[in-house]
């Protein structure tokens, strides 16, 4: 061994920053205060303070939103310097106080939760004075847990050679029950050999209305939430027992090992109680592990009248409940009981060092509460219980227990007195299922319908604070749920629901608006046929020859043409007209709205600059024409136009959103927020018009007011979808939502459109139907995100990607920030929310930097590190693929010998080897990429989770994929007119034709 000298030992020292040890230097070290008596002090402020709340909770709201500058306040950095308790204390009583869900509130009856008390709030204090670890040692605490457990035995019939332990809730008791009846059926070396080594398939069993964390345990014993079988339930919600025996008996017939049946008492939907004694018999017949959640139904026993509804409970293999439900216990205290305890302890302990036990000393004692659960640090939980019990006595937490009941009897006699009202489900104990019935034109709204009010009642109820239901499914129609748990809660409660629940339905019917049906599909069809017919004799015949009898029978030809979505044949006809009459105002608007929609960009212009000539003072055209304009990038041109809509009507929404788009891309924040408040909050629901001749689908398409939407409402075809625009950031969510059956986010730019994206997300809690393109999905695929996320993405190169300030890079330390960041020259620099090459430069050396930056607009830019696409042939090839329900197709390859490629600024329409080779990539694209380049795509498919994304990228010479851009925003547009782009027409098709399906299929429709 090499000796160690005194330099040496110093140089260690130095290098771990440590300072010799100095004589009272503890003194310093300690947390205790140095003021005993102002701590005092303080500690009776903060406890007054506590018991004021406890006793005025009634005279608070039960919630209340979270102020912006509230919860932004929660974002600071750690702190490094002591703050004097007081202060904090302050910052408690006014930051936090005020802005929980206050469950102990007596008119909070939205999930089922105690109100916690007094006595159980200063035994918590206890405990944490005491700051002792529960997970084992011979302490007194851990006798305490011991005396519950046995007083729980005692009530529920369970054997002396039971064990009980305290947990987190019931979420963590199921789990320890699943873990034990797992072990007692494969024994105990599954704990070191895994579920695999034994070869079964094991499955369990419980009712559709059991808790979700059932099918958790399993997945986290590693059994599989798929080993879990839902059996139907009857009317009453209650497990229907032929079912259960004949699932368990197919399940043996297929060679599978049935070993767990769990049985609700109290399920979380409506409070119904299985029959658990008859699942005790056929567990006893199977031989299989009997278990009961009863997270608050099981403390029932304490009320005589209640307790038979139980029978079977003490049969029991393994029971668990909350004490922080209805023994209104302060949070949290869970419990386990399992009758064999030593399958219990099997299941859990373990031989370690630091675990030993001894006769004698504080590691004394056999059986401690680590072993019988997976936690070794465990708070004090078994004091509040024991004090509350102590304190109050069982006959006290029964009589809560029956008021609940009684007053939930009450609220399910006031439904059958109010025809407004619809109970939902048997009232079995403490909860109530029911809705607002709600009526549109004096008839029964749609169960969508009637789902979105109903959602918004709770929500309007919710935020009037008096009180607060929640929400539950009940087949598949929303319910009100009334969990009526709080010891506090009375008659006076039950009222203001009742008359809450009828105001703010009444408010709310009142908004409803019926929305007009088409004609019904042949009537509608046939008539377009017979008028075309006529028109078409008309206009050959001798009546036509006047020339104001044939514009009129063109255009309206025109006209029935479009809607019947022949738009090559309608714009044929809109140019007879044009020609026969260049000034006829309404052929002009409907020309260039068809030009528009079929991306004939600058011939509508043109059209509806002929219209603006000849009508100047009308604001359809002066709006359109400022559209166009906008769409080809001429924001000044387009301000111009929606300048003089304005002169003509200041209040017009369209010109004021116009407006904003043209003021944000000329760098004008503040004029331009002033535009999109009028714009968008006058007008943020928009329904499109709907062409089609049979019932529609009705749609909602979400987008957002600042751009960076996904040109995806082109694929709405509006011969088969009816299609509602929601602008999310400026939508008022106590609004209802039109009927619907499928929602399309179309917001795809996350880094112009956050705050629109996080309203999406939050009006997903107003709608039941399927949701294209998650809000939450495409959050994630901003630039910098992607860059971060998509690393591990086997066989793609992730270019490194950062925001940085606009000035900070346009300033003298603009390079030594990109080269500390792990930039290299050439990169790219861009602005953020711009596309198809805009506002995109390279910068070679540190030189060009600060004029490069200043060409870009914005406050920030993202700076891209540089990946060179360039092939062996000199040329840069970008692939764009798109991602349709899980599924790949080609759209284009553009090929250039310039870095910024794109394919309308390649020279595909000069070249045509390079249309060749994109027709190539078209017709076999998994050939020309080959298979690592795919197998990369499914990865990155996979990764990004969208229903609709698209993704440009090259190759390198290895056949790794260089990821340019990937997210929800890229665009299918049609191939240009003429022969040399016939090759693209299918792919563009498919692509199309792949969107609509998606469409079709998550709306449930059958055909369209």
């Amino acid at each position: 061994m090499r000796r160690e000298t005194a330099t040496e030992t110093t140089n260690d020292a130095q290098a771990a920053d440590l300072t010799p040890y100095e004589e009272g230097s503890e003194a310093s070290a300690s947390l205790d205060p140095a003021d005993w008596g102002a701590l005092r002090a303080q500690a009776h402020r903060m406890l007054d303070d506590m018991l004021d709340a406890t006793e005025m909770i009634g005279r608070q709201p039960v919630w209340q939103p979270i102020p912006d500058p509230v919860r932004q306040s929660f974002h600071q950095e750690l702190p490094r310097e002591a703050t004097p308790l007081a202060n904090v204390h302050e910052e408690f009583m006014t930051s936090i106080l005020p802005f929980t869900a206050r469950n102990s509130h007596p008119g909070f009856m939205g999930w089922v939760q105690g109100g916690g008390t007094p006595v159980g709030m200063l035994a918590e204090m206890l405990a944490a004075g005491l700051n002792a670890n529960c997970g084992g040692r011979d302490q007194i605490p851990l006798e305490v847990e011991r005396q519950v457990a046995e007083w729980m035995c005692a009530l529920f019939g369970f054997p002396d050679c039971a064990t009980g332990l305290f947990a987190s809730g019931t979420s963590m008791a199921n789990f320890i029950a699943i873990a034990v009846a797992r072990d007692a059926r494969l024994g105990r070396d599954v704990r070191r050999q895994g579920v695999r080594q034994h070869g079964e398939s094991l499955t369990a069993y419980a009712s559709a209305a059991a808790h979700g964390s059932i099918s958790r345990a399993l997945d986290l014993v590693g059994l599989g939430s798929e080993a879990l079988r839902l059996i139907p339930v009857d009317q009453r919600q209650r497990m229907d027992l032929d079912a259960l025996a004949a699932s368990i008996a197919a399940d043996r017939a297929a060679g599978l090992k049935p070993f767990l049946v769990v049985g609700s008492a109290g399920t979380v939907d409506t409070g119904a109680v299985d029959n658990l004694a008859g699942i005790a018999e056929i567990s006893a017949r199977e031989q299989l592990w009997f278990h009961v959640d009863g997270a608050f139904g099981a403390l029932a026993m304490l009320v005589p009248e209640l307790a038979p509804r139980l029978k079977g409970i003490e049969r029991a293999d393994s029971l668990a409940f909350d004490f922080h439900k209805w023994a209104q216990v302060p949070y949290d205290a869970g419990f386990i009981l399992v009758r064999d305890g030593e399958l219990h302890k099997q299941a859990f302990a373990s031989s370690s060092a630091y675990l030993e036990r001894h006769e004698r000393g504080i590691a004394a004692g056999a059986t401690w509460p680590c072993d019988l659960g997976p936690e070794l640090s465990r708070s004090f939980r078994a004091l509040k219980t024991w004090f509350t019990l102590k304190v109050y006595g069982t006959e006290a937490i029964g009589s809560v227990i029956r008021n609940s009941c009684r007053l939930a009897r009450l609220l399910e006699s006031r439904m059958a007195e109010t025809a407004a009202l619809e109970l939902m489900a048997t009232v079995e104990l403490n909860i109530v299922c029911f809705r607002y019935s709600f009526k549109v034109d004096g008839s029964a709204a749609s169960d969508e319908l009637s789902n979105q009010l109903n959602r918004q009642l709770a929500i309007a109820l919710q935020e009037a604070g008096a009180v607060a239901p929640s929400t539950t499914m009940i087949g598949s129609r929303i319910a009100l749920r009334a969990a009526i748990v709080n010891h506090r809660t009375t008659r006076r409660e039950i009222d203001a629901l009742v008359d809450g629940v009828l105001r703010e339905g009444r408010a709310l019917e009142q908004t409803v608006q019926s929305v007009e049906r088409p004609r019904p599909a042949e009537l509608r069809a046939r008539a377009w046929e017979a008028r075309l017919h006529e028109l078409d004799a008309l206009l050959q015949s001798e009546t036509s020859t006047e020339k104001k009898t044939e514009v009129a029978l063109r255009f309206e030809r025109a006209t029935l043409l479009a809607r019947m979505g022949q738009k090559l044949d309608a714009r044929d006809e809109y140019l007879k007209v044009l020609v026969l009459e260049p000034t006829h105002r309404q052929n002009l608007i409907d020309l260039g709205r068809l030009l528009v929609d079929l991306r004939r960009l600058k011939a509508a212009q043109l059209v509806y600059s002929e219209a603006v000539k000849h009508y100047p003072d009308n604001i359809v055209c002066r709006v359109n024409l400022g559209a166009v304009l906008l769409e080809r990038e001429d924001h000044a041109g387009a301000l111009v136009q929606y300048e003089a809509a304005l002169g003509i009507d200041p209040e017009f929404p369209q010109a004021h959103g116009g407006m904003y788009y043209a003021l944000a891309h000329l760098g004008e924040p503040d004029r331009a927020a002033y535009h999109q408040r009028i714009a968008f909050g006058q007008k943020n629901l928009i329904p499109n018009p709907y062409r089609g001749t049979s019932e529609p689908i009705p749609v909602l398409l979400l987008v957002s007011s600042t751009g960076g939407n996904t040109p995806i409402e082109k694929l709405l075809d509006d011969r088969v979808f009816q299609t509602y625009v929601v602008v999310t950031d400026f939508f008022d969510t106590k609004r209802p939502l039109p009927d619907h059956q499928l929602v399309v986010n179309g917001i795809g730019d996350v880094d112009v459109s956050e705050a629109a994206l996080a309203a999406a997300e939050k009006l997903q809690a107003f709608t039941s139907a399927p949701v294209l393109n998650l809000p939450a999905a495409v959050r994630a695929t901003g630039r910098c995100e992607n860059a971060r996320r998509l690393q591990s993405v086997p066989g793609l190169i992730v270019p490194r990607t950062r925001m940085f300030p606009h000035q900070l890079l346009a300033g003298s330390d603009g390079a030594v920030a990109l080269l500390e960041s792990g930039f290299v020259f050439p990169l790219l620099l861009r602005a953020p929310g711009f596309h198809m090459g805009q506002h995109f430069v390279r910068v070679d050396s540190p030189v060009e930097l600060a004029a490069a930056v200043n060409e870009l607009p914005g406050n920030e830019v993202l700076a891209i590190e540089y990946l060179d696409g360039h092939g062996a042939d000199g040329r840069v090839r970008k692939y764009r693929v798109m991602m349709v329900d899980q599924e790949l197709y080609p759209l284009h390859l553009a090929i250039s010998n310039h870095w910024k490629i794109h394919y309308f600024s390649a020279d595909m329409a000069d070249c045509k080897e390079h249309r060749e080779e994109d027709a190539r990539f078209l017709n076999d694209m998994s050939g020309v990429l080959r298979a690592k380049a795919m197998a990369t795509l499914e990865h990155l498919k996979q990764a990004l989770g969208l229903d609709y994304a698209g993704v440009d990228f090259g190759l390198d010479q290895q056949g790794n994929v260089l990821l340019f851009e990937a997210n929800a925003t890229m665009i299918v547009q049609e191939p240009d007119e003429g022969e040399k782009w016939d090759y693209r027409r299918p792919a563009v098709a498919s692509i199309h034709a792949a969107v609509h399906r998606m469409f079709i299929k998550h709306s449930g429709a059958v055909c369209a």
